[in-house]
């Protein structure tokens, strides 16, 4: 063979080799590419999963400063309310409730009933989800249902569906001066205009 036809060749083997070579390393680079981008998402989960803790950090302090309800445990609530005497607000309601979202992001928002349930409720919160034996006991069957409590646990009355704020307050105004005693609501909502 000719010196020209055996560098030919050689440069065909090079190129061959070369090629081959290439092929066998790109599918690792796609195979690495998706490990990177899997760890990119992890990186970008472990991202919202902090600033999802610093949220909830941020809820806590904010609630300690009377911008949330302090809700409470049902049996912790009960006793806390004898011993605090004061009438109890048990809130019953669910995840899937659609009244029960419009309370918390209304109702439950207004400063006038956070101040005013602070001050002289203890608020109790019961998901009919999670605790069905206590939703049983109580018989609620619609969602959401309010129901009231003297400070000795005695039942006062309930208030079944969406309450807005304004009401709201005058219910709470209603149960926390025992006018149910002395009057219907709507004599008091006169009297106290």
């Amino acid at each position: 063979m000719k010196k020209e036809n055996i560098l030919v060749v050689v440069i065909i083997c090079i190129a061959i080799a070369g090629a081959a070579f290439y092929m066998k390393s790109k599918p690792k680079s796609i195979a690495n590419a998706g490990v990177q981008k899997n760890t990119d998402v992890q990186k970008n989960v472990d991202v919202i999963k902090d600033i999802d803790a610093v949220v909830e950090q941020k809820e806590r302090l904010t609630a300690s400063k009377g911008s949330s309800i302090d809700w409470q445990p049902y049996k912790e609530g009960l006793k806390l309310a004898k011993i605090q005497n004061k009438p109890v607000f048990l809130y019953f309601h669910a995840d899937w409730c659609k009244y029960c979202k419009k309370l918390k992001t209304t109702t439950f928002t207004d400063k006038a009933v956070l101040n005013y349930l602070s001050d002289n409720f203890i608020s109790i919160t019961i998901d009919t989800e999670k605790e069905r034996d206590l939703a049983n006991e109580w018989g609620i069957k619609g969602l959401p249902n309010l129901w009231f409590l003297k400070a000795d646990n005695s039942k006062i009355s309930n208030l079944p569906g969406y309450v807005g704020p304004e009401q709201f307050i005058n219910v709470l105004k209603y149960i926390r001066t025992e006018s149910y005693e002395k009057m219907s609501f709507s004599d008091f909502l006169k009297k106290d205009k």
